[in-house]
Parts: C-alpha cells; sequence; structure tokens
C-alpha cells in the first residue's frame, strides 16, 4: 500500500514500501523518481557516504554517466563550449597521393571552353571542349555529410608540378589546371603554369595550391535524404609553348634523369566542414 501526502496542489508525494520517493507519479520507479521539471539553486553533488559529501565537480566539467549502478563522474570537456550560431568543426579530412599524374607531351594548343561551376568531372558528349578530367586519387574515398544549411566547407590542395628539361635557348612552359569536384561536380578550379628554364640542364618544379571555400551545401535532397558528398582531384593539361615537354601533377615526369621523387612530388588535400550551432553544448 502507498501512502500519499498532499505536498503542493497537483503534486503528490509517494512513499512505496521499498523507500522510493516519488513527486508527481503514484508508482516511483528508483529511489526518487520525479514527474515534471527540476530547478536546482544550488551545487550538484555525486558519491559521497553517509559521513562525506559528494563531489561538486569544478568550473567548466561536465557529468558523465558511468552506466548502471555505478555513480557518474564530473569530467573535463576535451571539447569547447559553442554559443547559438557560433561556427564549429563538425568533420575534418586529410588525404595523401604519391602516385600522380603523367600527361602526353605532345599536344600544344587544344581547345578548351572555360570552366564553369558544376562542369561535370567526366566532361560532356554535348561539350566537346570540355573533356574529361584526370583524377589524382587517394587510398580511400573522401565523403562527408553536413547536418545544418547553414554550413562552410574549407578545401585545400597542393601538390609537385614538374616539367621536362626545356634545355632551350627561350623559355617554355606548360599550362595546366586542377579542380575540386563535389559529386562529380565542379565547385573550384585554378589555372597555372610551369616554366622551363633557358639552359637549365634540369627538370624544373613548382608548387601548385588550390584553396576555395563552398558555403550552405544542401544538408538534405528533395525527398529528405541526408546528401553524402564525395570529393574528387581532377587535372587536365591546357597547353604549351612547344610540343616535346612531359608534364606531371603530383609525381615525377617519364623522362630524363630525376632530381625529385615521388615523395617530394605528392599531392595533399585538406578540407574542413564547419556548421553553425543551433544549439548550446
Amino acid at each position: 500500500m502507498t501512502n500519499k501526502i498532499k505536498f503542493l496542489p497537483f503534486i503528490l508525494l509517494c512513499v512505496a514500501v521499498k523507500a522510493q520517493v516519488g513527486i508527481n507519479t503514484t508508482s516511483p520507479k528508483s529511489t526518487l523518481d520525479v514527474n515534471g521539471t527540476l530547478t536546482l539553486r544550488n551545487e550538484l553533488r555525486v558519491g559521497g557516504t553517509k559521513t562525506v559529501a559528494g563531489n561538486p565537480g569544478t568550473n567548466n566539467q561536465i557529468l558523465v554517466s558511468q552506466g548502471d549502478n555505478v555513480t557518474p563522474q564530473w569530467k573535463d570537456s576535451k571539447l569547447g563550449f559553442f554559443e547559438v550560431d557560433e561556427f564549429r568543426i563538425t568533420y575534418s579530412d586529410a588525404k595523401i597521393n604519391e602516385t600522380g599524374i603523367n600527361f602526353s607531351n605532345t599536344t600544344v594548343n587544344p581547345v578548351y571552353e572555360t570552366s564553369q561551376i558544376n562542369d561535370p568531372f567526366a566532361g560532356s558528349s554535348t561539350a566537346p571542349l570540355k573533356p574529361a578530367w584526370s583524377e589524382i586519387t587517394f587510398s580511400t574515398p573522401s565523403q562527408f555529410k553536413v547536418y545544418n544549411p547553414v554550413n562552410k566547407v574549407d578545401f585545400v590542395f597542393q601538390t609537385g608540378v614538374e616539367m621536362s628539361d626545356s634545355n632551350a635557348s627561350a623559355d617554355q612552359f606548360v599550362r595546366y589546371a586542377c579542380g575540386i569536384f563535389l559529386n562529380d561536380q565542379l565547385k573550384a578550379v585554378r589555372a597555372d603554369q610551369i616554366n622551363g628554364v633557358v639552359n637549365k640542364g634540369q627538370k624544373n618544379q613548382s608548387i601548385f595550391t588550390l584553396k576555395y571555400v563552398v558555403e550552405n551545401l544542401p544538408a538534405v535532397d528533395a525527398s529528405l535524404v541526408p546528401i553524402t558528398y564525395t570529393v574528387k582531384v581532377g587535372c587536365r593539361r591546357i597547353t604549351s609553348s612547344s610540343p616535346g615537354y612531359h608534364l606531371a601533377i603530383g609525381t615525377t615526369t617519364t623522362d630524363g634523369t630525376n632530381v625529385a621523387n615521388n615523395f617530394m612530388m605528392k599531392s595533399v588535400l585538406k578540407f574542413d566542414v564547419t556548421e553553425q550551432v543551433k544549439v548550446i553544448y
């Protein structure tokens, strides 16, 4: 039998035979069962004994469950606390490729149209002047999701570039471009050229860097299914001052004597996903 005592209007205090106390419930499920909100006006202590007070924790610690029938513990948070509408990193990834791409040394002036946002990675039969890109592949796919439509994805792609020894009386060059694709659609691109030094007698190297921020990617598709974004990096040779000059991106060229190696020329892709905070952590 449960004794009922009026504590406040509409609040029932129940003392069961197992010494369980229920507030606003006639069937408490634990030593203290509160069916309603709780206002705590001072510290919260956990643990302790009949003679020793429990531990109140220290400033900015969080209370972490240790499982059934185990006293929870105060822990130092390894994550920062964020206010609503601030941005925080929700995902970060970095990839390395030491295989790279070697391009043909025969084409001098292929005709390409200017690249546009959302151009397809594989090119299109309806746009023959926008051929397929050559992919710099990584050991595992680079994929991510966003959960808030207010977001930013910060991409950095860096790679070594090498061209053949010009060994000529005039400066030579090879022009190229690299782009970042999301789900096979172009989102960022930058063109550059590597220059051969007159009578250098060695291959020529340079560093290519593409940095770009994509904002407010959709979190779900039209059917409200979360979108998984796959990141690709593609490059293409554009033109050269004359035929016969090899171009390599992320590796060494296949001709001549190497003065660098694949470790030195490797490609690196790094990106961070940041999203606007909608709850207080």
